[in-house]
C-alpha cells in the first residue's frame, strides 16, 4: 500500500521499486573503541552531533533517567539527568533531541499528565522545563527542534469519543514556551489510525491491539537544510520532511524490498539518510541509505565475521552516520560489559 512507486505533485517523490533496488554490500567493523568507564546499561534512543559525540538514552530501576554524552574515544564529557531540577519527578525520559548549538532537548513524562521537555545546555546543565500544550490529552513518542528554537512533536490524541480506544495521530509544531504553533496534517494520518482501529498487525501486537506502533515507533532528526525528517514505523517507510514553518515540504517512502522488515531507526548526514531496517524473526539487519528525496544511494548487511548470529557483528544500536567517509557507528558490549562504539564501513 505505502510501496507503489507514484509521483503526487509537490509532496511526493518517486523512489525505486522493489524490481529497482541496488546490489547490497557487507558491512565491516573497521575501528573498536572501548569505553574506560561506561557499561553497557539498557539503551533507549541513540545520536550524535556534529563534532562527532555519540549520545544514549538510558533507563535505570534504581537512578534517574539519564542521556549521556561520549567523545569518540569512549570518554563520558556530559551526563543530562531528569533529576536536575527539583520541581517534577519523572516517571519516563521517551526521546531526546540534539539542538545546533549542543543543546539538548528530552522528552518526558511526569507524574501527572502533563507533558514536558527538559532543555540542557551542551555541557548537561539543566536550563528549563517546558510544557507541552496541545489543550488535549495525548501521548508524545518523538522530538526534534528546529534552528529556530520552535519543536517538532509527534504523538496520538484520545479520541473524543472515549469508547474508541484507538488513538489518532497527532504531530504539533511548539513554541520554545510549549504553546502550540500548529498542528500539522499528513496524508496517511487517518489510513493509519483505520489501520489500528481494526487490529492490524502491520502496526498493533497481540498483546496491545490498540497500539500504533506506526506512530509511536517514530523517528525524528533535523536536516542541515533546516528540515526535520519524520520516519513511520511502516514498510516501506514512509517519510515526511516539514519546514520550520510546519509545511510538508515532501513525502516519500524508503523500501527495503522485503515485507518483513521494518525500520529500527535512522540518521542524517550531510544529503543522505541512512535506516536501519531489522527482520526479528530471522534477526537480520539491513541498512538503506538514500538522499534526502528518497532516491537510494546504497544498502548494506551486516557481516557476521565473529560468529555472532543476532543481527550480525553490529547489533541494532546504530548511533551515528557520517556520509564523508561513509561510516555508521554502533554501540556494544565488550568482554567485560564495557561499552564499545563500534565503527563499520562498506566493503
Amino acid at each position: 500500500m505505502w510501496g507503489q512507486a507514484q509521483t503526487h505533485p509537490n509532496t511526493d517523490r518517486r523512489v525505486k521499486t522493489r524490481t529497482e533496488v541496488s546490489s547490497t554490500r557487507e558491512l565491516a567493523i573497521v575501528q573498536r573503541t572501548e569505553s574506560p568507564s561506561e557499561s553497557l546499561a539498557t539503551l533507549g534512543s541513540l545520536g550524535c552531533d556534529r563534532d562527532g559525540n555519540i549520545y544514549f538514552a538510558t533507563a535505570d530501576p534504581y537512578d534517574a533517567d539519564s542521556v549521556h554524552k561520549l567523545n569518540s574515544k569512549g570518554e563520558k564529557i556530559a551526563s543530562f539527568r531528569t533529576d536536575s531540577q527539583s520541581e517534577l519527578k519523572i516517571d519516563l525520559a521517551l526521546n531526546f533531541a540534539i539542538g545546533q548549538d549542543g543543546d539538548l532537548y528530552d522528552l518526558v513524562f511526569p507524574k501527572e499528565a502533563n507533558r514536558y521537555v527538559f532543555a540542557y545546555k551542551a555541557d548537561g546543565t539543566f536550563k528549563s522545563s517546558i510544557k507541552l500544550d496541545p489543550g488535549f490529552p495525548w501521548q508524545p513518542s518523538a522530538l526534534a527542534v528546529f534552528q529556530q528554537g520552535t519543536l517538532l512533536v509527534s504523538g496520538m490524541e484520545y479520541d473524543r469519543d472515549h469508547k474508541n480506544e484507538a488513538m489518532w495521530p497527532f504531530t504539533g509544531l511548539f513554541s520554545s514556551s510549549g504553546s502550540l504553533l500548529k498542528e500539522i496534517k499528513f496524508r496517511d494520518d487517518e489510513e493509519l489510525h483505520d489501520l489500528a482501529a481494526s487490529g492490524d498487525t502491520r502496526v498493533t501486537s497481540a498483546t496491545n491491539p490498540w497500539a500504533n506502533h506506526a506512530i509511536e515507533f517514530s523517528k525524528m532528526e533535523t536536516g542541515r537544510d533546516g528540515n526535520v525528517y519524520l520516519m513511520r514505523w511502516t514498510n516501506p517507510a514512509i517519510f515526511y520532511v516539514i519546514s520550520p514553518g510546519g509545511e510538508v515540504v515532501r513525502r516519500f517512502v524508503v523500501d527495503p524490498a522485503d515485507t518483513t522488515f521494518h525500520p529500527v531507526t535512522m540518521h542524517l548526514s550531510g544529503s543522505r539518510i541512512a535506516v536501519l531496517f531489522a527482520q526479528r524473526e530471522r534477526e537480520e539487519a539491513l541498512i538503506q541509505v538514500v538522499d534526502t528525496e528518497g532516491h537510494e544511494i546504497s544498502r548494506y548487511r551486516q557481516s557476521r565475521s565473529s560468529g555472532r548470529e543476532k543481527y550480525g557483528d553490529l547489533g541494532l544500536a546504530f548511533a551515528c552516520y557520517s556520509d564523508n567517509p561513509e561510516q555508521f557507528s554502533f554501540l556494544s558490549s565488550a568482554d567485560n560489559d564495557r561499552l564499545s562504539i563500534l565503527v563499520a564501513a562498506g566493503r
